[in-house]
């Protein structure tokens, strides 16, 4: 099964365009507080797909799914394919000398460590498993060269991580210069990737550029966990 896949153009430039400049419109960007429900994260400067007025989660999941991200997310999820809405998100990151005030770059995770309390010393039977997902990060803007991009970890962990081996230093140690991957994506181009993939923020000193991007989480609709089941799901076939 594949980890980790880049699908050039999985959108096109002008719908990229469009969602965009509705993302843009939003006074999330200009009051940056956190709103009503978690709708916007001032420390990651991060805002709900369901808090735009347009377009709405499921018109990006459709838009995404028909073409050669559809059937990544059919090898691996099946054909009953369930959008998380609330795990939907526009993400922006600042060049460093712009960084708004309580502004970070996301630090190493698992996406499929949705739900899980890392606090929790007695986690019920089974709550440590990796949730089986698959996350689509789609470029609105050029990144990962003058822009902060990503960067991930070749394969895919088979265990959720505990907090202490996600440290930069520990994952760093544990890998090979050649299993990191930092990809360099235009607006439109999408990763998609599985729940056991080691990811981070990759922002260097030199950059110059801000980037947005969209990312939507998708489930097997037959097979969602219970630590997911305060969220709205949409299945899409």
């Amino acid at each position: 099964m594949v980890a980790t896949a880049l699908v050039r153009g999985a959108i096109d430039a002008t719908t990229a365009q469009a969602w965009l400049a509705a993302i843009d419109a939003h006074p999330a960007w200009q009051r940056r507080e956190s709103a009503q429900g978690g709708a916007f994260n001032v420390h990651s400067s991060s805002l709900r797909v369901a808090a735009l007025r347009g377009p709405d989660a499921i018109e990006l999941a459709r838009a995404l799914l028909c073409g050669a991200a559809g059937a990544l997310a059919q090898s691996r999820l099946g054909d009953a394919i369930a959008c998380d809405i609330d795990q939907c998100w526009v993400r922006r990151q600042y060049a460093p000398s712009r960084y708004p005030p309580g502004h970070a770059p996301h630090a190493w995770h698992q996406d499929g460590a949705l739900g899980f309390d890392f606090l929790d010393a007695t986690p019920p039977p089974g709550a440590a498993a990796l949730l089986p997902m698959l996350t689509c990060w789609v470029a609105l803007t050029p990144c990962g060269s003058d822009a902060p991009g990503l960067e991930l970890v070749a394969g895919e962990a088979q265990t959720l991580l505990p907090l202490a081996a996600l440290d930069d230093a520990a994952i760093r140690s544990g890998h090979g210069v050649d299993d990191f991957w930092r990809p360099v994506l235009g607006p439109g181009d999408c990763l998609a990737f599985g729940g056991g993939v080691l990811h981070h923020t990759h922002v260097s000193s030199g950059m110059q550029r801000d980037r947005t991007s969209i990312e939507l989480r998708f489930f097997d609709a037959k097979r969602i966990d219970p630590r997911l089941h305060r969220d709205r799901f949409v299945a899409l076939h």
